[in-house]
């Protein structure tokens, strides 16, 4: 993902492997980095701009901050991109700008991938017109001359409005709406989960069993995994024994009078345990373990017909809740998510038992996210690109290293006077 311009971000590239950690001080700019994942999978929809990001349509309510939280601070414009693999071989490219006043609009669009005649501008905008509401794009054709002007909507993504609008009467304008729904089919596939234990707490109807952001059906979730995959539920029950410091017996649905469902937790001796009695704790851990287990046939994400949908797993702050001794069971869960086709999972962390618990392999996908102290701007960094890095991991574990403060996050001046001095040098 490119952070050109969004929030706290200026020419910032997010990496994202399989399996990613975001790691950094409080308000380095972790929370903003998964807000511009957040941005283009919803604009990706096809809403409003407007809409998508201040909520005005969504159980999910608005982006953090809205719309108008989206710019840099003096700015009324933001700038996002992303690469996206494609089927066929070479990745796709998308970049977008949106002002936010004071009218809100696509600025500029443009979108670059793979053709038979090897890599190409598939769209771009030109100039608009200030008197209409409209943007115009060229698109790609396969063949040389002057490329024709489509006039689209400027108060959404473009990339959206490609299906209905663009002729396809060629193999080239066929290849055009191909790559962007690959690109749009991988944004639409990014899961927030965000799980809000209080709402948890409800009956809620069976049917409703694809997970959502809050997780407040988790219990009509439990109940689809127990009666369609044993085997999922019988690694989510683990788990949860693992997690719990008393005996489980059963972990099951009750339905109400009007056929709706509520989690029960038995705990033997102790007498079965509703959700609305559950600790915070143990329900959010049901809720990223419901997400990780299941994947993207699981949580509440676009699947277009005919297609196997992709899915970024995000969720923020991924030990809440839990006791540090559970850092391992979290990460077997997150590794045995991002081995499946299809699938990466993005987190932030503050846990040091969860970074200890990393093999050296898996360090190209921690970033490490840190604010410079004179343009207050943030930097996304992988761990294994951060000067200093291979002489302080000498120092221990991952966890300890960052809890000791070892980690530098960007080169220091050094005063090398002294040490001039004494071999005489200036």
């Amino acid at each position: 993902m490119r952070l050109t311009e969004f929030k706290t971000f200026r020419d910032a590239v997010l990496p994202l492997e399989p399996l990613t950690l975001l790691i950094g001080r409080n308000s380095s700019g972790k929370s903003n980095a998964l807000d511009g994942l957040d941005v283009l999978s919803r604009l990706a929809e096809g809403e409003e701009i407007r809409d998508a990001l201040d909520g005005r349509r969504r159980d999910t309510g608005a982006v953090r901050g809205g719309l108008e939280g989206c710019p840099p601070h003096g700015s009324h414009t933001f700038t996002l991109g992303c690469t996206v693999s494609t089927p066929w071989g070479a990745p796709a490219h998308l970049d977008v700008t949106v002002q936010v006043a004071p009218d809100v609009r696509i600025l500029s669009e443009r979108l670059t991938g793979p053709t038979y005649s090897g890599n190409k501008t598939l769209y771009e905008t030109v100039e608009p017109r200030s008197d209409s509401g409209d943007i115009g794009i060229r698109w790609y054709r396969g063949k040389s001359g002057r490329r024709p002007h489509l006039p689209l909507r400027w108060d959404r993504l473009l990339a959206t409005q490609l299906m209905t609008r663009l002729p396809a009467t060629t193999d080239a304008e066929r290849e055009v709406i191909e790559v962007a729904e690959v690109v749009l089919g991988a944004l639409r596939g990014v899961f927030h989960l965000d799980p809000v234990p209080h709402l948890m707490r409800q009956y809620v109807p069976a049917r409703d069993a694809e997970l959502r952001r809050s997780a407040e059906n988790l219990s009509a979730s439990v109940r689809r995994i127990a009666e369609q995959s044993p085997a999922e539920f019988d690694r989510l029950v683990s788990g949860l024994r693992r997690v719990a410091e008393h005996p489980i017996s059963e972990v099951r649905t009750t339905r109400s009078d009007l056929g709706d469902v509520m989690l029960v937790v038995d705990e033997g001796a102790g007498g079965p345990t509703p959700a609305r009695e559950l600790s915070d704790g143990m329900l959010r851990f049901l809720a990223v373990a419901t997400a990780l287990l299941t994947g993207r046939h699981g949580v509440d994400i676009g699947k277009e017909p005919g297609t196997e949908p992709s899915l970024t797993l995000v969720v923020e702050e991924l030990e809440n809740g839990l006791h540090p001794s559970q850092a391992s069971l979290l990460l077997e869960l997150l590794r045995e998510a991002s081995a499946r086709a299809g699938t990466q999972t993005l987190a932030t962390t503050h846990s040091p038992a969860l970074l200890s618990a990393l093999t050296g392999s898996e360090h190209p996908g921690v970033v490490v996210c840190d604010r410079d102290c004179d343009s207050g701007s943030s930097r996304p960094q992988r761990l294994t690109d951060v000067d200093g890095y291979a002489t302080v991991m000498a120092e221990g574990r991952l966890g300890d290293v960052v809890t000791r403060g070892l980690l530098p996050t960007r080169r220091e001046e050094r005063d090398y006077t002294e040490f001039d001095r004494l071999l005489g040098i200036g």
